[in-house]
């Protein structure tokens, strides 16, 4: 079934409105589900509203759809809910130069190994000046294909 060539589309931002509500500390984010916590607010929302609702510390976040409103209580329903608190920070993907440790592996004698945000990390010949391998995560990745590139060149490795 197809949708109706004279369906109206209406501008959402004309037909809903997006409200953000501070709660207490205290408030739990179970209580915020509660219709009758609303009893002060209820004549703010009206159906159809969305409402991201944050405590004053702001350590978790929901974003509520109105589904129905009364004297003294919202029936909501859970868009998203987000426990800050437990929120991990992505891990980096790549080394960055200020991590390396100071007793970190050396490349080989005529190489170079380095840090270029367009190559990652890479490893070069020192005369003539070539990438000889890049885009390694970490500089200890680069290091070993230095070596690995050193051994080939000298023909000591198959």
């Amino acid at each position: 079934m197809k949708i109706p060539a004279q369906t109206r589309l209406d501008d959402a931002s004309q037909t809903r409105s997006l409200a953000r509500m501070i709660v207490p500390n205290s408030m739990t984010m179970e209580e915020v589900s509660i219709p009758g916590t609303w009893a002060h607010v209820w004549s703010k929302v009206k159906f159809g509203d969305e409402v991201i609702v944050v405590p004053e510390d702001h350590s978790w976040r929901l974003h509520l759809l109105v589904t129905e409103t009364g004297v003294g209580w919202v029936k909501t329903a859970l868009l998203h809910a987000m426990d800050l608190t437990k929120a991990i920070a992505k891990a980096k993907t790549v080394e960055q130069p200020g991590e390396v440790p100071e007793d970190a592996p050396q490349p080989p004698q005529g190489y170079t190994v380095n840090f270029a945000p367009a190559h990652k990390w890479r490893a070069m010949t020192n005369d003539p000046h070539l990438v000889v391998s890049k885009d390694h995560r970490t500089r200890a990745e680069a290091v070993k294909a230095a070596h690995d590139h050193a051994a080939k060149a000298q023909g000591i490795a198959a």
